[in-house]
């Protein structure tokens, strides 16, 4: 055989190696997508708010064809709002079912719980929910795109000061979220020239509200912001204000705006501010996808921010695996490179070099049963 056939010969079995390597390395399947939210207990309805706008992403990118021909398969861990919940789930979606990319995270404790684990395995959480400052810090491969609770508690001051509120009170669950707030909302109140007349914590087991109260009440506050991290200690808290007649400007976050369990408690909103999520209520694409949400499942979706951010997680993973390939490390490389200015149901924003989004809070007032932006 002469040198010539030899070598024509080692060129295509060197040929046929690379071609069945490369055949065998080649990812195949559906890609897995998992989420962790609160699905029982109270606020569960908020937890499957979220799962409804991840499918509906998922649905519409499968239907698209998928991800470089590939299906994206879905798989729901509940989270609970705990820190013990939330590392569960997290152990159960990475450990088990293998997954490399998470829409996740309800309440910061559970998703500061999972954090350690999912920086050491390399996979990526982002929350469309919880925005505090310790998960702005988490690792890595915690991104965030839900609004900053730092700048809901600036926002909320800057309110109450733009309202002539200077002497003021604060009561505050003893949560990362709520702390979080209860921390930027002292230092802006205390920076515009405003006094902080008292300041409150109570523990997420709390019922009687009524010595804090009191203490509060002495201090003569002109508004009061009142923090829990599901709304329904708030709404104990404003009831039992009520009957005791302590009626000051009452300020709250989100969460009480939006759970039905505190409404019953409470009665009425009405007179109450809160600081509304931000996200692009008015864009033609995001009334779009609300249509479809109600044409879906029949019903209005319960926070609209929650939904919106949803969404926009998986088609921001899909978008860089789409570019990258399925691959976390690279996927995060590109999140942080092209998540500059990018427009999306919540509206235009950029990752910071933490993965940390920069959406604020517009502040409302509920009149007659529905809540109104303040005009200042």
């Amino acid at each position: 055989m002469s040198k010539n056939i030899k070598w024509i010969i080692g060129v295509g079995i060197l040929l046929v190696v690379v071609i069945v390597s490369n055949l065998e390395t080649k990812p195949s399947g559906p890609i897995k997508i998992g989420i962790a939210t609160i699905l029982s207990g109270d606020y569960a309805a908020a937890g499957t708010n979220m799962v409804n706008a991840t499918k509906l992403a998922i649905k519409q990118i499968n239907d698209s064809g998928g991800i470089n021909g590939r299906q994206l398969e879905l798989t729901i861990e509940d989270s609970g709002c705990a820190s013990k919940e939330g590392l569960s789930a997290a152990q159960k979606l990475i450990n088990v079912d293998g997954i490399k990319y998470i829409v996740g995270g309800m309440c910061s404790n559970g998703t500061l719980a999972a954090a350690p684990l999912a920086n050491d395995k390399k996979v990526l959480i982002m929350t469309p929910v919880t925005g505090g400052k310790n998960i702005d810090d988490a690792g890595d491969y915690i991104f965030r795109n839900a609004n900053s609770d730092i700048l809901a508690g600036r926002d909320l001051a800057n309110a109450m000061l733009k309202l002539g509120y200077k002497n003021v009170s604060v009561i505050s669950e003893v949560t990362e979220y709520t702390l979080d707030i209860q921390k930027t909302f002292i230092k802006t109140i205390q920076d515009g020239g405003g006094t902080i007349v008292s300041s409150e914590e109570f523990q997420p087991d709390t019922k009687d509200f009524r010595t804090q109260i009191g203490k509060i009440q002495a201090t003569h506050p002109q508004a009061l912001l009142v923090l829990s991290q599901l709304g329904t200690n708030a709404a104990q808290f404003i009831k039992q204000s009520r009957q005791l007649g302590f009626n000051p400007a009452l300020f709250t976050d989100f969460t009480l705006a939006t759970n039905d369990n505190a409404k019953k408690i409470v009665g009425s909103f009405d007179g109450i501010y809160f600081a509304d999520p931000a996200y692009a209520a008015d864009d033609p694409a995001t009334k779009s996808f609300f249509d479809l949400y109600q044409k879906t499942y029949g019903i209005t979706s319960l926070v609209p921010f929650h939904a919106a951010a949803s969404y926009d997680v998986v088609m921001m993973y899909a978008d860089a695996i789409k570019a990258v390939g399925d691959n976390p490390v690279k996927v995060k490389e590109w999140l942080l490179s092209n998540v500059k200015n990018r427009h999306g149901l919540m509206g235009t924003f950029s990752f910071d070099a933490n993965g940390n989004s920069d959406l604020g809070f517009v502040i409302k007032l509920f009149k007659n049963g529905k809540p109104e932006a303040v005009k200042f």
